[in-house]
């Protein structure tokens, strides 16, 4: 399965934090499943860390990206701008954006782990 991750589940998954939920946790957790991480992702962790809001720093996550199969970086382009909402923040829009283009161009669904309820 592909799966698209925002930014808290994933710095959670690499903090270990009790925050992540047990079904998050397993997901990302699976070797079988390719994990997308969306290059704004990357950009909020390392503005996160730089202002002392979480441990987890972008050299740490970026590590993480290029040292595990399963894991890929997806850049910003206008494919995914193409499918970002407009109801949402930028940064969600552009998550989400991901994920519905990767659904579109897979004809599967692609789910987005996420911390947000809508």
């Amino acid at each position: 399965m592909i799966i698209v991750t925002d930014t808290h589940p994933w710095i959670w998954f690499l903090a270990a934090s009790s925050r992540l939920s047990a079904d998050a946790k397993a997901a990302l957790s699976d070797r079988s499943n390719l994990i997308i991480v969306p290059s704004i992702v990357m950009l909020g962790i390392r503005y996160l860390y730089n202002r002392k809001r979480i441990s987890v720093s972008f050299g740490e996550a970026l590590q993480r990206v290029e040292t595990t199969a399963n894991i890929l970086l997806h850049p910003l382009d206008i494919s995914v701008v193409t499918f970002a909402p407009d109801e949402f923040e930028i940064h969600d829009a552009i998550i989400v954006g991901t994920a519905l283009y990767l659904s579109d161009e897979l004809k599967e669904p692609v789910p987005l782990v996420t911390r947000d309820k809508t």
